[in-house]
């Protein structure tokens, strides 16, 4: 059985491995969108195979929701991790006296687990985005998940959101869309063309402290991680293990360690009217 302290031990070769320029973030040569087989690197465009399996993935994606409705209204999800912003996705679903399965919620991690399970799948998990220093721990014992290198799928799960966004607002689909919105510009033009699209949006913000932000990020992935190595984990989880987050992720998320609350609220720049803040 795998104890805490060899969690912990784990824990500390992941956040060496996935320091900057480190070979698992998202820019490195192992990561998806720097395969020039998969991907035109430079413009970061995928190649006519893999724009077919971003097609497959985001057709089961809608296919999966079918009581999705039309109603072109929207919840976007900002704050850092660790911060509980599936009950506030909940809550604010509750007060448009609907169910959660009639609202398509987009979150990158989901595409993430669907490009580590189609890596897996066809082999190129282990052909390519294994990097050597993760073969190195490996042949002494060290068991890693897929999921610890969900960086590697970073910048090609963005780009099946963000299609999946494009997608389901030109249906007019009810749409959560969970974020951080901590980049600006990103965020401003996300607002405006959901605004033009004449959606009637929700903005969340969900705020902790850094403290409590990182405890809950690493909590959460050393349950997932325990029960994958315990034989506890069932489904997808017991195969891709738990959901690593480096702890510079939701550092990066706080202009100063002793913050109430993330950069993510001064870009939740909606009026107070279509503002839901809370505090944990």
């Amino acid at each position: 059985m795998t104890t805490n302290a060899q969690a912990s031990e784990h824990r500390a070769h992941l956040e060496e491995l996935c320091a900057e320029g480190g070979p698992l973030t998202a820019h490195s040569r192992h990561a998806t969108t720097q395969n020039p087989e998969w991907f035109n690197v430079r413009r970061q465009q995928p190649r006519q195979e893999r724009r077919a399996l971003h097609n497959e993935i985001l057709a089961a994606f809608v296919a999966s929701k079918p009581e999705v409705l039309r109603n072109r209204k929207a919840i976007v999800l900002a704050g850092p991790p660790g911060v509980g912003k599936s009950t506030a996705q909940s809550a604010l679903i509750a007060q448009t006296r609907t169910r959660p399965d009639q609202w398509l919620s987009i979150n990158p991690d989901d595409f993430k687990d669907d490009l580590l399970m189609q890596a897996l799948a066809d082999g190129s998990y282990e052909s390519y985005m294994v990097p050597d220093e993760v073969r190195e721990l490996e042949s002494k014992g060290e068991e890693f998940y897929p999921r610890e290198l969900a960086a590697l799928v970073h910048n090609e799960s963005s780009i099946l959101a963000k299609k999946a966004i494009r997608d389901a607002i030109g249906r007019g689909d009810n749409i959560v869309i969970d974020g951080t919105l901590s980049g600006e510009k990103n965020a401003r033009a996300q607002m405006d063309v959901l605004q033009a699209a004449g959606y009637d949006v929700k903005v969340a913000d969900v705020e902790t402290t850094q403290a409590l932000s990182e405890a809950r990020t690493l909590g959460r992935w050393e349950r997932g991680y325990l029960a994958a190595e315990n034989g506890t984990a069932v489904g997808r989880d017991a195969e891709l293990g738990g959901r690593w987050v480096p702890l510079s992720f939701p550092a990066s998320l706080f202009a100063a360690a002793d913050d109430r609350e993330s950069i993510c609220a001064a870009k939740s720049f909606l009026s107070e009217s279509d503002r839901c803040s809370s505090p944990l």
